[in-house]
Formats: structure tokens, C-alpha cells, sequence
């Protein structure tokens, strides 16, 4: 009777795990359904480790997708300094990377402070930061379009950043 009962809570538990976590996937789906890249929202969120655990909320989920452009520029500044490690770089293109660079470095400083603004539920704040970020991105991204830098990785990156950040945008919208 005990390994009864031991089982069927044990068969509970799991089954309570599953349905809370296809709730947190509803969630999630249900606010990334109203981005710009549905798909790109949906991946970037669920591939988190925290999402799992901690998006039962829209706030949290807005963190998350934060998080996720966070992530994002962090391993785009990595590329960028890779590059600018290249001893065959013209001048113009190393400028430009170094531009590009500071601008990572800026995007990641707004994105710490709409977290924060977040975590302070000041939905206003967050706004204003997200678009700080994806500026700084647009700025890099005209860098390299006006000064010829063809670094197509780059490109590309850039406009991956810029999509993670317009989907939390859109969660924040949602939230205010």
C-alpha cells in the first residue's frame, strides 16, 4: 500500500512539473505570438535555462527575453573583439569595429538598466532603455554600411540583437 501511495505521488508530481510547465510555455507563446519574429521570441526565451523555472510570469518572461539580448550583444562584443584581434584589418574597418564595440558595450549597459527598471516595475524606463540599445546597434550597423566594412557575420548579428530586443519591447507594451 505505501509503494501505492509512494508511487502515485511520485506519478503526481511529474504531471503537476509537466502541466505547470506547458502553462509557462502558453505563456510564452501567447506573448511572443505578438512580435515582430514569433519564432526567434518563442527560441530565445525557451532556450534559457531559467524559463523553465522561473517564467511564470510576464514580468519574468520580459526579464527572461531581456536576458536573452543581453546574451546576445555579449557574444557579439566577443566576435567583434575576435575580429579586431586581425592583424590584416584595413583602418577603416578596424574604426568601425571599435565603434561597433562601444556600442556592445553601451547596448549591454542599457539592457542592464531596463532589468532594473523591470525589477522596479517602471515599464516607461524599460522602453526607453530598450530602444537606447537597439540604437546603439543601429548606430554600428550604419558604421559599417557607410564606411564599406563588409562584415556580413556582423550585419547579421546585428539585426538577430535588434529583433531580441524589439520582442521584449513588444512583452513590455503588453505589460503597461
Amino acid at each position: 500500500m505505501k509503494n501505492q501511495f509512494a508511487g502515485l505521488l511520485f506519478l503526481s508530481i511529474i504531471l503537476l512539473s509537466s502541466v505547470a510547465g506547458n502553462a509557462d510555455s502558453n505563456l510564452i507563446s501567447e506573448l511572443c505570438k505578438h512580435c515582430e519574429d514569433p519564432q526567434l521570441c518563442l527560441s530565445s526565451i525557451e532556450a534559457r535555462p531559467e524559463s523553465g523555472e522561473f517564467a511564470g510570469t510576464t514580468n519574468q518572461i520580459e526579464i527572461i527575453a531581456i536576458s536573452a539580448a543581453s546574451t546576445n550583444a555579449s557574444a557579439t562584443s566577443t566576435y567583434i573583439k575576435a575580429q579586431l584581434s586581425r592583424e590584416d584589418l584595413e583602418p577603416a574597418t578596424e574604426v568601425t569595429l571599435e565603434d561597433c564595440q562601444k556600442n556592445y558595450q553601451d547596448a549591454v549597459e542599457n539592457l542592464d538598466d531596463s532589468v532594473s527598471a523591470m525589477l522596479a516595475d517602471a515599464h516607461a524606463d524599460v522602453d526607453v532603455w530598450l530602444k537606447a540599445a537597439i540604437s546603439a546597434i543601429e548606430s554600428c550597423e550604419n558604421a559599417l554600411e557607410s564606411r564599406a566594412a563588409n562584415d556580413a557575420e556582423l550585419s547579421q548579428r546585428n539585426l538577430v540583437f535588434q529583433k531580441l530586443c524589439k520582442n521584449a519591447l513588444v512583452i513590455n507594451k503588453i505589460l503597461t
